[in-house]
């Protein structure tokens, strides 16, 4: 039997769908969730969950704790046969070059990773596809952020220049949260912000499959973002989706076409993900391109008869199935995240409840507990499914006190 190490921040969602596929599954996760060992022959966790207290984070960034657990994985179960990274590399370089040293990586190479999240180079590249771009700063200093946001109109968004799913960016309404920003935030040149238009419409991802010649698109997803239902309301953090985007066939051929030129052009290769925003006019917006395994991999699954981490590996080598897969259904997914700081109860029991945490364990106000599927026949009904879902997980969570609540 061939193995396959996958490593990401949450990897659950892959190990299920490279063990489906037939191979022996080595996995390296952040959260280590109770629903993991399913899937995965051996696993290293870099959060160790316990009762009655928050995991401790680690010293080191995300990205290299994850490389550090891939590196001991191998050393003790290892070699495999391929590689496969999820989220939480992204803009992080380093980390992909080191996973490349340790066996075959099948997936964008460290090259690639680094021409896809060049936005000099993406933008040049999407304007002559046919999307728009918003208008965007880097800023690295308060004089910088003060003459980047005099150039545009409020509302704006703020974000990290390295970083994905939206976590830290943050929506400004009023000149009054403009300038709290302002003096709060600590600028610095080793962690340059982006400041930018925010396009307000119908959030969208496009995945697909390349092989460095040519792509197809697998599906076109709604986005959930920053939900203020999940307290995300004031930024950009991903929070789920609806899979596939309900809309005209010309909106979802005219992103199939834009999005495959963009990977061609890019020479992308494997599973990849590229963000939009659909304005009010029909115009699409470019956001980012996730160059690797995106969330949306359960959900599509769910909906369709495709094992998408054997595409990936398919892709990779150079083969594309022969046409775009019709989903068959509808698949909702919403991450939960705490509102509040609280302790977990057993959530294994609740159907569609799945990244489950360890009974007992505590979460604090914005963290991720557990994600929700819920499929159905119409867009409807599959999104009032999950909420009720969700509903029921806040209703089972345990508020605790922290010693700042108590003052």
């Amino acid at each position: 039997m061939e193995s396959v190490l996958v490593v990401g921040f949450n990897v659950r969602p892959l190990a299920r769908s490279v063990k489906k596929s037939g191979y022996r599954v080595l996995a390296v996760d952040f959260w280590g969730d109770l629903d993991l060992p399913e899937w995965a022959d051996e696993h290293i966790a870099i959060l160790h969950q316990e009762p009655d207290q928050r995991p401790d984070r680690p010293l080191t960034l995300t990205a290299e704790s994850l490389v550090m657990g891939a590196q001991q994985l191998l050393e003790e179960h290892g070699p495999v046969d391929y590689i496969i990274a999820s989220g939480g590399f992204d803009d992080h370089l380093e980390a992909w070059k080191h996973l490349e040293k340790l066996g075959t990586l099948a997936g964008n190479s460290s090259e690639g990773m680094q021409k896809a999240r060049n936005r000099s180079l993406t933008h040049e590249i999407v304007k002559r596809s046919g999307a728009a771009t918003p208008r965007s700063f880097e800023v690295t200093d308060k004089k910088q952020f003060e003459w980047a946001t005099n150039q545009l109109s409020l509302p704006i968004l703020v974000k990290p220049k390295f970083g994905s799913g939206g976590f830290h960016s943050r929506v400004l309404y009023t000149e009054d949260a403009l300038n709290h920003y302002m003096v709060r935030h600590t600028f610095t040149h080793r962690e340059p912000i982006l400041v930018q238009d925010l396009i307000q419409g119908t959030d969208v991802s496009v995945s697909l499959l390349s092989t460095g010649k040519a792509s197809v698109t697998l599906s076109v997803n709604e986005q959930l973002i920053g939900l203020p239902e999940l307290g995300k309301g004031r930024t950009k953090a991903y929070c789920g989706n609806i899979i596939p985007l309900q809309t005209t066939q010309a909106i979802v051929t005219q992103l199939c076409t834009i999005s495959e030129e963009i990977c061609n052009q890019l020479n992308l290769v494997g599973s990849n993900g590229i963000d939009y925003v659909i304005d009010e006019k029909g115009t699409p917006y470019f956001m980012e391109i996730n160059p690797r395994i995106q969330a949306t991999i359960e959900a599509l699954e769910l909906v369709s008869n495709y094992n998408v981490a054997r595409l990936h590996i398919d892709a990779w080598k150079g083969k594309l199935p022969q046409e775009r897969p019709s989903p068959q259904a509808f698949c909702t997914r919403i991450i939960v995240y705490a509102k509040t700081t609280c302790q977990i109860p057993n959530l294994s029991n609740i159907p569609g409840v799945v990244d489950i945490p360890i009974p007992g364990s505590h979460a604090d106000r914005g963290d991720p507990i557990c994600t929700v599927n819920h499929v159905a026949e119409t867009k409807e009904a599959s999104l009032k499914g999950a909420w009720d879902i969700v509903n029921t997980i806040y209703s089972h969570l345990i508020p605790v006190s922290t010693p700042s609540e108590d003052l």
